[in-house]
């Protein structure tokens, strides 16, 4: 609902010009402006809450009225034109830091089952805390698991209380490179899944995803829970030192660890070094899923022979390296991640290469990808109007913005959830993609 906000601030700046108008200086029509505002100024506070936006707003309407008073009275005309002409800069600024990062509203899903989440931190025994073998520890892998539920409860916050949501906010900002009050819209968010709610019974396809580099798991909740809500357990990962956050099995959280070096050539052996990583994660929660996992009721119904690999960016090309090592995998969505190896690039199985339109060609992406797209069991589908970033929920706390998430940003996670279920089906049914289906959501190549 950023619009309320612009239409806030529309308001105040009509009430504000109208007020210095010389001709009978208008005082129906500030009054009538005036009282908009307040309505809409309402509205915003209980709709949105006191995002700072709305509070940042709200002290605007009362230096508009301040300073409509001082230009009425006569006195110091010249001074109060100044003050007309910093408030207006403010509101207009205002204005556009309520659009660029808009209240966050989850979409809820669209299909029947209603959505349960809970969250684990599995182990690897067999590698140590950064994802290696023979070092010391061991790997922790924290995940978040969403699945079809018998009824629907109480919807949670859109970020969890572990790790702490608001520490989980602060290291995204950084990422973004922004404040971390800019995103105090995603700390205030609601989800639609009920914490623990009881599964429903029969069994499931399972897809395991994978976020970009230093993100978050839980920018992928939106496209998690539309995929739950069609019935598949959608079981997405954090990978330490690499994500944002991270929990440890001890309980303890680690950030990123920055690893860009600005040497081209060692920055992409680093990139397919984590991409290994996080293949090795994935690999290792499918031997949980078919193990001691299975006594999670969240994954009781899971069935272990429609295991699908899917992730967005890196975590896409884990995905990809996941599914290239492990027949277990029985399909792959790489949501805009650049495969990280040429090796054995025929998958014989359906794979389903989902492509932001926004981010123009790519010749490199496109020569990763065509091999894999030889075989007749894979597709790319480019969908407009979506950027990078807006394929996860990064469209949801950003503005629509064409190069960042695209003026369809929002819609991304559920178009990507769209290109998901094609490749579901497929597995499904047998038959192959259906090419139909994907050419509903963008352009097949």
């Amino acid at each position: 609902m950023p619009y309320l906000d612009l239409a806030v601030a529309a308001a105040l700046l009509a009430a504000l010009l109208i007020g210095f108008l010389r001709r009978r200086r208008r005082p129906l029509a500030v009054s009538v402006a005036g009282a908009v505002t307040l309505v809409l100024l309402g509205v915003a506070l209980v709709h949105e809450g006191a995002r700072w936006q709305v509070l940042l707003l709200a002290v605007g309407a009362v230096l508009v009225a301040g300073a409509v008073l001082w230009a009425r009275s006569g006195r110091s005309r010249g001074w109060a034109r100044a003050v007309a002409v910093l408030l207006s800069a403010g509101l207009i600024a205002t204005g556009a830091t309520a659009w660029a990062p808009p209240p966050v509203f989850v979409p809820p899903p669209t299909d029947t089952h209603a959505v349960g989440a809970t969250a684990v931190v599995w182990t690897d025994a067999s590698r140590d805390a950064h994802g290696g073998v023979g070092g010391e520890g061991h790997r922790s892998i924290p995940a978040t698991i969403w699945y079809p539920a018998t009824s629907p409860g109480t919807a949670t916050a859109y970020l969890p209380s572990r790790p702490d949501a608001e520490g989980l906010a602060g290291a995204l900002s950084a990422q973004y490179g922004l404040p971390a009050f800019v995103l105090d819209g995603l700390v205030r968010a609601q989800g639609t899944a009920s914490w623990d709610a009881p599964a429903a019974q029969g069994s499931v396809p399972v897809v395991l995803a994978s976020p970009g580099t230093a993100s978050t798991r839980w920018l992928m909740r939106s496209w998690a829970e539309e995929l739950a809500s069609r019935g598949t357990v959608v079981v997405a990962l954090d990978h330490p030192y690499d994500s944002a956050v991270a929990e440890l099995d001890d309980g303890s959280t680690v950030r990123s660890e920055p690893t860009s070096t600005g040497d081209d050539a060692h920055d992409q052996a680093l990139a397919d070094a984590a991409a290994r990583v996080r293949a090795a994660d994935i690999r290792a929660t499918i031997d949980e899923i078919e193990g001691p996992a299975r006594t999670l009721p969240a994954l009781r119904g899971a069935d272990p022979r429609r295991i699908v690999a899917a992730g967005h960016s890196l975590g896409g090309a884990a995905a990809v390296d996941a599914a290239r090592l492990d027949d277990r995998i029985r399909a792959v969505v790489d949501i805009d991640g650049m495969p990280r190896s040429l090796e054995g690039t025929r998958l014989a199985r359906p794979a389903v290469f989902v492509v932001s339109g926004d981010a123009g060609p790519n010749p490199a992406y496109a020569a990763a990808v065509s091999g894999y797209l030889a075989d007749e069991t894979a597709a790319r589908v480019t969908i407009a109007g979506v950027a990078h970033l807006g394929l996860v929920d990064s469209g949801l706390l950003l503005g629509p913005i064409p190069g960042i998430t695209g003026a369809r940003g929002p819609e991304g996670p559920r178009l990507a959830a769209r290109a998901t279920e094609a490749v579901l089906d497929a597995l499904h049914t047998g038959r192959g993609l259906d090419r139909d289906a994907l050419a509903a959501i963008g352009t097949v190549g």
